[in-house]
């Protein structure tokens, strides 16, 4: 059993807990400090640093680090009037694993956070690591939730930055507490390959379908559902995949074969 992506031991961490404790009314927009332009560019200068590069380019599919959560990060940090010195890479998971902890469903992606917080080492440590997190929490004034408004706000302020393009797909968000998780690949730990999703493989990455059918090129059918089809290179083949959210069947096109954002008529040969 790996340390690196067995979560099946870990403690209950949720924090499902919505205070609305605001200051002011409506408690939607995060109160701008007499310094938010430092701070903003102390937080994005921590998002350039390598470690946390490599943190982000593991979670491809923006399930524990979309930029909504890398907002709220942000947020938290002034509501908690944190010193610039402060704006650290164990603050940022925490406040990270706090923002998923307020606004996902889901437990085991953000366990991957522990591995990158806290080491090889990481189990002994994690009760120490939940201690943190709430003793920030306090710090806040136990006002963890932010607005989508908030979040946008933030990014308002620099809206070029690559971290406000982590775009979470439809597929990945919105309520799941009665989805199988066992299908949807969990963010990769320290040391290992940003994990394949073949569901964001599937969908075009910029823009909006076109709702006029385009002729696909005739492909040869595979004979059987099994991804793992076998057809010589100069031969296009079809795989067939159940579909984990909405049951059916998903066709995997062949990594050679591109095509635009559109919408295809199908045709198979004989």
């Amino acid at each position: 059993m790996s340390d690196t992506q067995d979560f099946a031991t870990f403690p209950v961490v949720a924090t499902q807990v919505k205070l609305g404790g605001w200051s002011r009314q409506g408690g939607g927009s995060v109160s701008l400090c007499p310094r938010p332009h430092q701070e903003l560019q102390a937080f994005l200068s921590l998002l350039e640093h390598s470690f946390l590069q490599e943190f982000l380019s593991r979670d491809p599919c923006f399930q524990i680090s979309d930029k909504y959560l890398l907002a709220m990060v942000l947020v938290y940090f002034r509501r908690a009037n944190l010193k610039l010195s402060e704006y650290t890479h164990s603050n940022l998971f925490l406040a990270l694993f706090l923002a998923n902890d307020m606004e996902e469903d889901l437990e085991d992606p953000k366990c991957v956070i522990f591995l990158w917080a806290l080491g090889k080492d990481w189990r002994r440590q994690v009760a120490d690591f939940l201690h943190q997190r709430d003793k920030l929490w306090a710090r806040m004034g136990f006002r963890a939730m932010v607005s989508r408004q908030c979040c946008e706000e933030v990014m308002a302020k620099e809206p070029s930055h690559w971290a406000w393009t982590r775009e979470r797909r439809p597929h990945h968000g919105g309520a799941q507490r009665g989805c199988p998780k066992a299908r949807v690949p969990l963010p990769g730990g320290p040391g290992l390959s940003p994990p394949h999703c073949s569901l964001c493989g599937l969908l075009p990455a910029h823009g909006l379908c076109s709702h006029q059918p385009r002729p696909l090129p005739v492909l040869s059918e595979c004979p059987s559902p099994n991804p793992e089809c076998h057809c010589p290179p100069s031969q296009a083949c079809l795989s067939v995949a159940e579909d984990p959210l909405v049951g059916g069947f998903l066709i995997i096109l062949p990594p050679q074969l591109q095509l635009e954002p559109g919408t295809y008529t199908l045709h198979t040969s004989p």
